[in-house]
């Protein structure tokens, strides 16, 4: 399976789009009816374990997510395309930008964690890896804007879409994440966007990774913590769209 959850629009702008780490393609239910489905086509990607792609055994380490994503476009025949990623998947899309960066006309990372991976200390790697038990308290931390209903409908397809092995393989793949040095190779206009009430992805930890690449924005979105597609889903909408136009116009020009 080539990992493709759905496919819509008609769009001649293509646009890969990956998932983070507690949830499938499922965290973008709640844009899907707000894009601009005649300038975009949206293919909706789950990473090997998750959802759609839940039989096959998870992608290892951040090389063999990008190379998963990577495959499921040439699936598609898509030789140039946007990508757009969230948190795990904000990660990977920046690493299909380096290993393919003739084929990726723009990147948005919505609250994408660090090409140089996120070091916990023993305690702190435990507490995630624990969470699967109750992945509620974590979420509601980090994303201080979700309503009781968001946060039991998130946990609840987290346990329906995927598994405790899936959920430790990705904890391992995003926290030890190690291609930094390689950004300098991604040569496509990127937004870092993160919300204003995420704890974890701040503007000062997304600053490294801006400073790296070549073409590097960060971008705030109010009234949002690590979930924005959920918890402000028309402004985040709207940030994405806005990049990838912006980009295609810049292609334009050239």
């Amino acid at each position: 399976m080539n990992g493709i959850a759905a496919i819509e629009g008609s769009g001649a702008q293509r646009v890969l789009v990956l998932h983070g780490w507690a949830l499938d393609s499922n965290v973008w239910l709640d844009t899907r009816a707000l894009v601009d489905d005649t300038r975009f086509t949206y293919a909706y990607f789950d990473f090997p374990g998750y959802g759609s792609n839940r039989s096959v055994p998870p992608a290892e380490g951040m090389e063999g997510m990008a190379a998963s994503a990577l495959a499921a476009a040439d699936s598609l025949g898509w030789d140039h395309f946007n990508i757009l990623g969230h948190s795990m998947g904000g990660a990977a899309a920046l690493r299909v930008a380096t290993l393919a960066p003739e084929r990726v006309s723009a990147v948005v990372a919505l609250t994408p964690v660090s090409p140089q991976g996120t070091p916990l200390d023993e305690a702190t790697y435990d507490s995630f890896k624990s969470a699967w038990e109750d992945p509620g308290p974590v979420l509601k931390g980090l994303a201080p804007h979700l309503t009781t209903e968001q946060l039991d409908t998130i946990v609840g397809n987290t346990r329906a879409t995927m598994n405790q092995s899936v959920w430790e393989a990705y904890l391992a793949n995003w926290t030890k994440a190690d291609f930094f040095k390689t950004l300098k190779n991604c040569s496509a206009p990127v937004s870092l966007a993160y919300g204003d009430s995420d704890p974890f992805v701040t503007a000062q930890y997304l600053s490294d990774t801006a400073a790296l690449l070549r073409e590097g924005t960060l971008l705030g979105i109010d009234k949002a913590g690590h979930y924005p597609m959920i918890e402000n889903p028309r402004e985040t909408v709207q940030l994405w769209e806005s990049a990838f136009i912006q980009a295609a116009k810049g292609e334009s020009n050239v």
